[in-house]
């Protein structure tokens, strides 16, 4: 174990190395006040500076855990269900929106807009300015900060942050009930989700039912596109595109089209890129495609669990797939499109490859990869696989399938996962 000493002179290190960075480049100082920049500064083309602010991370982290003791790690730790909770009341009572951009405004103020006593009121803020979502700036009065006003402002993030505390938080304390009443079972429906909101229905049907709560999750999956781990660029650059010569593409399960999209406008070689969602989500997407793809990129309506109509595309791509569902399930929508593959076809799984503890996975990528698996297992009763599983699922999908790579570009928290034909 390193030393407390050798952590702060590392840490000290590393970054005066960002600060110099930051100045020669003309960085904006970091700051938790109104107008700083929602996200870190990208460090595209500075490995040095990406290779800093992760040890950096990692180093306070680990330093803050021995300073505080194990007891008060366990402390901390359990303390978390408060975070939520005050931040579930944030957004449920609007206090972001009570709370002007400018200048502020009072406590009682506030408690006239969101309906809540004046006390109640006051322990709600201060507990999330520990958090640093709002600030409290003078006697009774509260201004935003860098987090609060993000909110208030990036729509993606504030319904990313309200499916959390009004969807997951409350699925995440039925987590134990669900595994012990639903043993064995691989269900969606027999999940933690459904014992929180009462229902026998899968997420997905349950949110159908419910357009304020779909609509808001739509936005959260906007709002997760927008974390650099997950962004475009990871599937857009980190597979070999331009080995394929001349080649068509099929995004099953593409939504209204955004990954085709980058994938066009980057990749002048794929001639032929094919939509593939519910009917009323490929309308959307047709009705907004740029009108300069117009004749390479056309939506079609298709339930992936159905055959695959499109045959002897160069790939079939799917992103964010596979992980909602279980390992049957994800076995049959892969088995859709075996048929209909030639010799050369490959399907790509854009999915997290989980990894065994110690493997070199940064602390940041490690904590964003076990919270994703946990948030599978509650909401959809289905979880993220290591290349182990990736690879079993492959096999119970259709013999003649292997998996035969898989690429993990630098910053994505996905991979992409190339299936092929086998050769005879």
């Amino acid at each position: 174990m390193v030393s407390i000493q050798a952590l702060s002179q590392r840490i000290a290190a590393n970054t005066a190395l960002i600060e110099q960075w930051r100045e020669k480049h003309g960085v904006k100082p970091l700051s938790f006040e109104v107008g700083a920049d929602e996200e870190f500064p990208s460090t595209v083309g500075f490995e040095d500076i990406e290779g800093a602010r992760t040890a950096i991370l990692e180093d306070t982290s680990t330093l803050q855990d021995l300073i505080n003791g194990p007891s008060e790690v366990v402390r901390r730790v359990c303390w978390g269900a408060i975070d939520n909770a005050v931040q579930q009341c944030i957004y449920h009572f609007k206090f972001l929106e009570a709370i002007p951009l400018e200048g502020g405004t009072t406590y009682s103020d506030i408690s006239a807009k969101v309906g809540l006593s004046l006390p109640q009121t006051k322990a709600i803020i201060r507990q999330s300015a520990m958090n640093r979502i709002l600030r409290e700036d003078g006697p009774d009065h509260v201004v935003h900060t860098a987090s609060s006003s993000m909110l208030l402002l990036n729509g993606p993030m504030r319904d990313w942050y309200g499916h959390c505390v009004e969807e997951m938080f409350p699925a995440s304390g039925k987590i134990a009930e669900a595994l012990e009443q639903y043993q064995g079972s691989s269900l969606p429906e027999d999940s933690a989700f459904g014992l929180a909101f009462n229902t026998r229905e899968p997420i997905y049907e349950f949110l159908a039912r419910h357009p304020d709560r779909q609509a808001r999750f739509f936005g959260a999956m906007e709002g997760v596109g927008k974390d650099p781990g997950h962004s475009l660029n990871h599937v857009v650059r980190g597979y070999p595109w331009a080995s394929l010569g001349q080649a068509s593409v099929v995004d099953v399960g593409g939504s209204s089209g955004f990954m085709t999209i980058a994938l066009a406008k980057a990749h002048q070689n794929l001639t032929k890129l094919t939509v593939q969602d519910y009917k009323h989500t490929v309308e959307e997407g047709a009705s907004q495609l740029p009108s300069e793809l117009a004749g390479r990129v056309d939506f079609m309506p298709h339930d992936f669990f159905q055959p695959q109509p499109v045959a002897n595309a160069d790939i079939y791509i799917m992103r964010h797939i596979c992980h909602n569902w279980s390992r049957e399930n994800s076995a049959k929508i892969i088995r859709q499109i075996v048929p209909v593959m030639k010799a050369s076809s490959k399907i790509l799984l854009v999915e997290v490859v989980v990894q065994p503890c110690n493997s070199g996975e940064s602390s940041p990528a490690e904590r964003y990869m076990r919270n994703v698996d946990i948030t599978m297992l509650q909401m959809l009763n289905t979880q993220e696989r290591s290349e182990a599983e990736w690879r079993e699922v492959v096999a119970e999908a259709d013999p003649s399938l292997e998996l035969t790579r898989v690429f993990k570009p630098k910053g994505s928290w996905d991979s992409i996962i190339e299936l092929s034909l086998k050769l005879n």
